[in-house]
């Protein structure tokens, strides 16, 4: 078995460089893989159905129905980015995991944890309770049912201002979101031996030791300026990265 782990794309029409960059990866790797997941953020924003239809996002969209239906299996976890899926499922062939931000899997004799990293961090700041709010269905309701120009207006307005930093200090999100030790600890207690996630916009590879017993933890950098992603075979986890200057690939393991 060999799974594909990435996160935060941030695919948008303003770079396509980074649709460049996903496909040509997908087209390296998806012949060898049998399972990809993706940890939330592979769009800038997504406003709900309407997005499935708009030319936004179309090569990948129609890229990700060719490759299941030939293979890979491909798997979607909500990121703070990308959560009305609705009909996402049905058009692609991608499967939404059922508890929406949280999955847990086998790999080998590991038990692997993985979540987009959102809930893994500070959750008293405006830019989560904002998220909070948006992701309860009333709103989702009423959100997917504005116009498609509209709704990316309003998802335009939401990241402008979640990245504004004239709140006061109490309120002010960080320009890198970061990982909470107390969540990951809690996590490795639940029965986790490794943690598979993004949102932190970092490469990563690290150890924590709960009650005596050692995990370890796989952040996923983002895409911004080249690319990161995990792979695992038969309990071996490596991770890569690439900078848009070139640099080759790196190559990470506990």
């Amino acid at each position: 078995m060999r799974r594909l782990f990435l996160s935060d794309v941030h695919l948008s029409p303003r770079h396509p460089e980074r649709t460049a960059r996903l496909l040509a990866v997908w087209d390296r790797e998806a012949p060898r893989t049998q399972e990809l997941y993706i940890l939330g953020d592979l769009f800038d924003y997504w406003i709900g159905p309407k997005h499935l239809v708009e030319p936004d996002y179309r090569e990948v969209l129609a890229k990700l129905r060719g490759m299941t239906e030939r293979g890979p299996r491909v798997f979607f976890l909500l990121g703070n980015r990308d959560f009305y899926m609705e009909g996402f499922e049905q058009a692609t062939g991608v499967q939404v995991v059922r508890d929406r931000t949280e999955h847990w899997l086998r790999a080998g004799s590991k038990r692997v944890y993985l979540c987009h990293g959102d809930y893994l961090g500070d959750r008293r700041g405006l830019e989560f309770r904002m998220q909070e709010f948006f992701r309860s269905r009333g709103v989702e309701k009423i959100y997917t049912g504005l116009p498609a120009w509209l709704g990316k207006r309003g998802a335009r307005f939401y990241r402008w201002v979640s990245e504004r930093q004239f709140l006061p200090a109490r309120y002010r999100p960080t320009t890198r979101p970061g990982l909470s030790d107390r969540a990951l600890a809690e996590r490795f207690r639940r029965g986790a031996d490794v943690i598979v996630c993004g949102h932190v916009h970092r490469a990563e590879m690290r150890t924590m030791k709960v009650n005596g017993k050692e995990g370890v933890l796989f952040a996923l950098g983002d895409w911004s300026q080249g690319q990161s992603y995990l792979v695992e075979e038969d309990g071996k986890f490596h991770l890569y990265e690439e900078s848009g200057a070139g640099v080759p690939f790196g190559r990470r393991e506990p």
